[in-house]
């Protein structure tokens, strides 16, 4: 007991140092686990490893003893965006960066029918940042991160011998930073100098619970099916809001009394998950499964952050952006073959959609309906495992109509993504 309590807290801190964000569609995360992304998440109800926490917990009820894993994605995302004012076009370029979603498992059989699991995993992230501050789309974002930690123990029950259930609770962390340009005079002009803009780092977080739960169900050797589900999540986050104002504004009172530094408050509902998959076991070494998943992003219809005094003259004042983000689904197939007792090799598809309506579209996920492709391969010997994976992400190219707050007329263009993936595994 001692070395199974040592090995999850090694497991919290290894995951928690590693956190990051990246650029998602939504903001949402799917990668966790490197068979997982290989398999294109398709891992609701094939045979399981430890990730079935994530996925779905119903299935740690087929994991013997006491399994551990831990690994990180790292993912890389580009795309350009063209702006068109004052009859130029004006492109930005994302900044080069690597984003890195940690994940950690442990799960263990406590009784004949009764197993417990820890999950630590990224469901929500975006880290978008343009190359120079200077980019025409500045009014509107230059830098943004949104980077979540979800802490997420579950209970797995057999019911039957075919019959898998499973409940849990998410705890889950937010930290968000936003930095974007304010042009004091409205004009929101491109060609506007530093000297005469304001800039803006927001910065907050917070904390929220939720629920998860599954089920799975074994028709015979062959066939299986299985549900997941992860509730929505109340954040009501605190920060601040820092303002550097150009040197060419620091005389006018009327800038001046606006733009001071305050603390923040804001609201945002991160929606709930619901994940379908039907496998296929036609052989013992060849597996397939094809699933679904849907996001409710219809919830996240505004996002609402009260300044409060002395910005704005001491008053204090209400910033709204609305979202309007409708219900995105997600289509996803894995197909997974044991090539030799030692190795698997791994591949899937999905077609995942975009929850932004095309007159709300911004700058802040400059992306539209995406497309994954990946690949990967699982080791395994004694009581190790090794899994690699790679995702290669095209994004479709989104139009943006000019609807003021720095969002121009124009489009994204080549967008492009790479994910690599690595999970450690132990049995004991």
């Amino acid at each position: 007991m001692k070395r199974l309590k040592s090995l999850a807290m090694s497991c919290l801190l290894v995951c928690t140092a590693m956190a990051g964000t990246a650029q998602a569609e939504g903001f949402a995360l799917y990668e966790w686990g490197a068979r997982g992304n290989a398999l294109a998440g398709a891992m609701v109800a094939r045979k399981p490893d430890a990730s079935a926490v994530a996925y779905n917990p119903a299935l740690m009820t087929q994991l013997e003893g006491t399994q551990v894993m831990a690994g990180v994605s790292a993912i890389i995302p580009s795309a350009k965006v063209d702006v068109k004012s004052g009859g130029q076009t004006y492109t930005g370029e994302g900044a080069d960066n690597v984003w890195t979603p940690p994940h950690g498992y442990l799960t263990t059989q406590l009784k004949d029918n009764l197993w417990l699991g820890m999950g630590i995993y990224t469901r929500f992230g975006l880290g978008t940042e343009y190359d120079d501050d200077r980019w025409a789309g500045r009014y509107n974002i230059y830098n943004a991160e949104i980077q979540t930690i979800s802490y997420n123990p579950n209970i797995a029950f057999k019911l039957t011998d075919k019959l898998s259930a499973a409940v849990g609770v998410e705890f889950m962390t937010l930290k968000l930073n936003m930095d974007k340009k304010s042009d004091p005079s409205g004009g929101n002009n491109p060609l506007r100098p530093a000297a005469a803009e304001v800039d803006s780092n927001l910065e907050a977080d917070s904390y929220g619970w939720g629920l998860t739960a599954g089920l799975h169900y074994q028709f015979n050797d062959q066939w299986a099916a299985g549900v997941s589900y992860k509730s929505q999540i109340e954040q009501e986050a605190r920060g601040d809001n820092n303002f550097t104002i150009g040197s060419s504004l620091t005389s006018i009172p009327q800038v001046v009394g606006v733009y001071q530094d305050c603390d923040v408050k804001g609201s945002v509902t991160l929606p709930d998950m619901v994940a379908f998959g039907v496998s296929y076991t036609p052989i013992p070494e060849l597996s397939i499964e094809v699933g679904a998943l849907l996001t409710r992003w219809s919830l996240y219809d505004n996002l609402a952050i009260y300044h409060e005094p002395p910005f704005y003259g001491g008053q204090g004042a209400l910033v709204n952006q609305e979202k309007d983000w409708r219900d995105a689904w997600r289509y996803s197939i894995g197909v997974e073959y044991a090539a030799t007792p030692w190795m698997d090799l791994r591949a899937g598809y999905v077609y995942d959609e975009s929850p932004a309506r095309s007159g709300k579209i911004d700058y802040l996920i400059p992306t539209d309906d995406r497309q994954l492709y990946s690949v990967g391969t699982g080791f395994h010997w004694d009581s190790y495992t090794v899994d690699l994976s790679y995702t290669y992400i095209v994004a479709s190219d989104a139009e943006y109509d000019n609807q003021g707050g720095g969002i121009y007329e124009g489009s994204s263009r080549d967008g492009r993504t790479h994910v690599f993936g690595l999970s450690l595994g132990y049995k004991f």
